[in-house]
């Protein structure tokens, strides 16, 4: 009886992906008719729906910066271990002729008393947003173009109420960020953020707004819809970013979808300009330059960051025992589901 229902359950299943992997494939062919329609975004330019992007040989700084992170929930105790890297790539007609490294030599491990498990995801956030953008602005000045691993404006889900007691740290990260965004602009640093597994769905609601045929498409992920609808080293046209709050550059992040792997998924790429329809041609070009894996989209300097930043598990286990070994206590002890005897 229950294979039978396991069985019906996965033909469901299959059955429901068969019947929307038809309707996606009609809206492909669609945006492909339309590919080189343009279209005005904002008052302040046009672009067409698909757009090539040349490959360049970089010359310049290229920076990226990636943090690791480790949460655990322990009997009367939440340990937060984060790290955050910082990688500088130096080009000269398109080949790396030097790398510099700035990386914290040890995490940094904090004790924190969440009330459930979905704060303890948000306070963990937190901190890790804290440590990357920190050491972004420590790269700020010392490259040309300055790449995150994520958006440019803390997650949605790190959003907290005013009667939180998180918004006080919340805060905290608002003012990195601004911190961030002022210093790159002072120094003539070109801020990016690369979002590898977009969830978003900007370029689909804007399609439904210029062919009658894409009605419904925005039921689609953009990264989804675009899987085959780009050809390697093709852009989206561009979308301006909504839903920023408390940034003081809110109003002018940007942001497109670039295939920059032949075998991978579009990545959404973002940056900050006053004047996007001059600048999306440069970031593209840089972005699309320096990814140097056909199974992998990300520029090669986050790739790099990224295996720096990774902190294994067994990280968590040491600190335990580090304490525990000092500090006799029940609060570190495992939860009991992590200790059932069969």
């Amino acid at each position: 009886m229950e294979i039978s229902s396991l069985k019906a359950a996965l033909g469901e299943i299959g059955g429901r992906i068969q019947e929307l992997e038809g309707r996606r494939r009609q809206m492909v062919s669609v945006i492909k008719e339309i590919k080189d329609r343009r279209f005005r975004i904002g008052n302040l330019t046009k672009d067409a729906v698909i757009n090539p992007v040349e490959k360049v040989k970089v010359s310049g700084r290229v920076g990226g910066v990636d943090g690791g992170l480790l949460a655990k929930s322990f009997h009367g105790v939440d340990i937060v271990m984060t790290r955050a890297v910082g990688v500088i790539f130096e080009y000269r007609n398109g080949k790396v002729v030097g790398t510099e490294i700035n990386s914290q030599k040890v995490p940094l491990v904090r004790w924190v008393s969440a009330e459930h498990e979905g704060e303890l995801v948000t306070v963990a956030s937190l901190y890790r947003m804290g440590v990357e953008i920190g050491k972004a602005i420590e790269l700020a000045g010392k490259v040309d173009f300055l790449l995150l691993d994520g958006p440019l404006y803390p997650h949605p889900s790190t959003r907290v109420a005013k009667g939180s007691e998180l918004k006080k740290k919340y805060m905290e990260i608002v003012r990195l960020y601004n911190t961030l965004e002022k210093k790159c602009r002072e120094a003539g640093t070109r801020l990016v953020g690369v979002v590898e597994d977009s969830r978003s769905n900007y370029f689909s609601k804007l399609l439904e707004k210029v062919d009658g045929r894409l009605e419904g498409v925005s039921s689609f992920r953009d990264t989804a819809l675009l899987f085959d609808t780009l050809e390697t080293g093709e852009r989206t046209l561009l979308f301006k970013i909504s839903n920023i709050q408390d940034l003081s550059y809110r109003n002018d992040v940007y942001g497109f979808y670039i295939k920059s792997a032949r075998y991978d998924r579009p990545i959404r790429v973002e940056f900050i300009s006053g004047e996007p329809g001059k600048d999306v041609d440069e970031v593209a070009r840089l972005v699309y330059s320096i990814a140097a894996f056909p199974r992998y989209g990300l520029p090669s300097v986050l790739v790099e960051a990224d295996l720096r930043a990774k902190l294994r598990k067994n990280y968590i286990a040491f600190i335990q025992r580090a304490i525990s070994s000092r500090h006799r206590s029940p609060m570190l002890m495992d939860l009991r589901r992590e200790n059932r005897p069969l």
